[in-house]
């Protein structure tokens, strides 16, 4: 059971901070926008930029905007999204994913033709460090009328670096960082017109505690959504905050349904569990029926014999416990510092099983199995209680 916790809820948080760590938790965006690529422009002088990283709930805020296009070199193309970034693009959480190259130095004085691309763009456009590249959009103009026209547009930019999350479909397959300036004139936004904002939650936020357990990941980002609103933006606000449940649905349901794995896997090692012990107490009874016999003759109470083989019960599950939680810790600590078991990441995300361990989750664990295994146990010393003395010890 502690390996079942570990596992899977390492394997939730890890991919889960994946994806907060390119897209962030909960993205602020125009509410008339679609749900293509495409941003739509919102002014970046907001009241709550960058104001709410003051706010204990949130760590950082930072400006970001999209633009389909494709790339096209001499011998590939293949389409892709632009995600423009600011200077204040929080490297700290992405340098991990950063595996050749550097990151991007942007300003905002001045436009930097340089671009961050996954490794697997990388590879099936055969690009490398230092390489130029096309990206060729379709940018919007207004015209006579107020009508618009559409016109085919194209930039070169230089890889500065090359990362890779492990998400292929949702980001490595897509992404390209460049400088939101980039964007803004493609698309003939005003300067200062970004698509949106990225809100990172703080590490206490989403701190395991007691209360945490008690109340949903999604319902807890589903009230942070609301304080958002409720304490930054106005009535009839053109303004939306979407959370990792809102934007990656499908994403985080599978996650949620491995927390139903937990359950049925706990379920049935208690099944087991309690079968074992139960076979090892009745055997033990019949083992000790004549100092049973011997007992009630000398005058003990149901209740007293009851209390032996409960104890004897209790020091069976304590003892179990206890080198359970040696041997599940030991390989928990193997795997979290060795990493000797490896994963297909393009199957799992991740290249290694993670590992997650909590105290709460060890205080579960065991406390579950105790509380469980003490209550069954009580019914087959009610089975020694009621033995006869006589017939007790005249048993061979």
């Amino acid at each position: 059971m502690i390996l079942t916790f570990a596992v899977t809820t390492g394997f939730q948080k890890q991919v889960k901070e994946k994806i907060a760590s390119f897209s962030s938790d909960i993205v602020i965006s125009s509410n008339t926008g679609d749900f293509s690529f495409e941003s739509t422009p919102i002014s970046g002088k907001q009241n709550f930029y960058p104001h709410i990283s003051k706010d204990p709930a949130f760590s950082h805020v930072q400006v970001f905007a999209t633009k389909p296009g494709i790339i096209k070199t001499k011998e590939n193309m293949q389409g892709i999204v632009l995600k423009g970034i600011g200077s204040d693009f929080n490297w700290q959480l992405f340098n991990d994913n950063i595996k050749e190259g550097e990151k991007l130095n942007l300003s905002d004085s001045s436009k930097s033709k340089d671009a961050l691309i996954s490794r697997k763009i990388a590879q099936n456009l055969k690009l490398k460090i230092g390489d130029k590249f096309v990206i060729h959009f379709v940018s919007k103009t207004q015209g006579n009328d107020d009508l618009f026209a559409y016109q085919p547009t194209k930039y070169a930019f230089f890889v500065k670096g090359i990362y890779e999350t492990g998400m292929l479909e949702e980001i490595d397959n897509r992404f390209v960082l460049i400088d939101i300036q980039h964007i803004r004139k493609i698309n003939g936004w005003q300067n200062g017109q970004v698509g949106g904002f990225e809100v990172f939650l703080s590490k206490n936020t989403l701190k395991q505690d007691i209360k945490n357990m008690l109340q949903p990941e999604e319902i807890l980002l589903e009230s942070l959504e609301r304080k958002i609103f409720d304490d930054y933006f106005f009535i009839g606000s053109d303004l939306k905050a979407e959370s990792l449940y809102t934007r990656y649905p499908s994403m985080m349901n599978w996650l949620e349904y491995l927390s139903g794995l937990i359950s049925i896997v706990i379920v049935i090692i208690l099944i087991v569990s309690i079968i074992n012990m139960s076979s090892a107490l009745l055997i033990l009874i019949l083992e000790k029926t004549q100092m049973i016999g011997i007992l009630k003759g000398m005058g003990m109470a149901q209740n007293g014999i009851r209390k032996i083989f409960v104890y004897q019960s209790a020091f069976l599950i304590g003892k179990g416990i206890l080198w359970g939680n040696i041997i599940g810790l030991t390989l928990c600590f193997l795997q979290l510092y060795f990493k000797f078991i490896p994963m297909d990441p393009k199957m799992y995300y991740l290249d290694t099983v993670p590992i997650n361990i909590s105290v709460f989750h060890l205080l579960i664990v065991n406390g579950i199995t105790l509380v469980f295994c003490l209550l069954i146990m009580v019914l087959p010393s009610y089975l020694a209680a009621k033995i006869q003395p006589v017939k007790a010890i005249r048993f061979n």
